[in-house]
């Protein structure tokens, strides 16, 4: 069915994923994430600068910002290119917000969420990438995790929604670490190294010890 809203979720998503969690509940700890540790205001760098509960609640709370959404948005009967559109908006909104002056968290819990509520079975794949990563190193099994999603969607004959959403999830988690954080070493080989390692090289040893976030 249609919805009078349809065209507004997007834009509510993005507002929603901009919500800065990690952020405020370095904030309650007394601590500004853009300025310790990898500067960037994510789960990850809550984490190592606060501590792990803080980091999990962060990181909980990143991942149910995409998913309770899209199983909303299933309930209202909203249709999958509706709901696949708000997915992406809500991670943009984390990796871009608007409430921390543009760039901000890495995207990986509310993209989780968000896969999981559009493809629920698809979540094994970054899920068991992100396990191996602990054997060869979490920046290559990620890098291959996301990069590889969209492929998946096709070999499996999912529906032209889900190949979107996992395309421009895979788009914005690898467009996002390119980036790195505020600061980071400019130039295209280090964004290129970013994106495949998630850190700014290997002659920068300094520079990979507060890479990842």
């Amino acid at each position: 069915m249609d919805h009078p809203l349809e065209w507004l979720t997007p834009i509510l998503g993005y507002l929603l994923g901009a919500v800065p969690f990690a952020f405020l509940i370095g904030r309650l700890a007394g601590v500004d994430l853009r300025k310790v540790g990898s500067g960037n205001p994510g789960a990850g760098n809550l984490t190592r600068v606060v501590g792990v509960k803080a980091g999990a609640v962060a990181a909980l709370l990143d991942g149910f910002k995409g998913l309770i959404p899209m199983l909303v948005l299933k309930s209202w009967d909203f249709g999958p290119a509706v709901i696949s559109l708000t997915g992406l908006a809500i991670v943009i909104g984390h990796n871009w917000s608007i409430f921390m002056g543009g760039r901000s968290g890495r995207g990986l819990a509310p993209s989780s969420g968000v896969l999981l509520g559009v493809a629920p079975a698809l979540i094994v794949w970054p899920g068991g990438w992100s396990v191996a990563g602990w054997k060869f190193g979490g920046g290559l099994a990620g890098f291959i995790a996301w990069s590889s999603l969209p492929v998946l969607t096709v070999l499996f004959d999912y529906p032209a929604a889900s190949v979107l959403a996992c395309f421009g999830l895979a788009v914005l988690c690898v467009g996002r670490r390119m980036q790195g954080n505020l600061g980071r070493i400019p130039g295209f080989r280090a964004a290129v190294h970013r994106a495949i390692f998630d850190t700014d090289g290997l002659e920068m040893p300094e520079a990979e010890e507060t890479a990842r976030t």
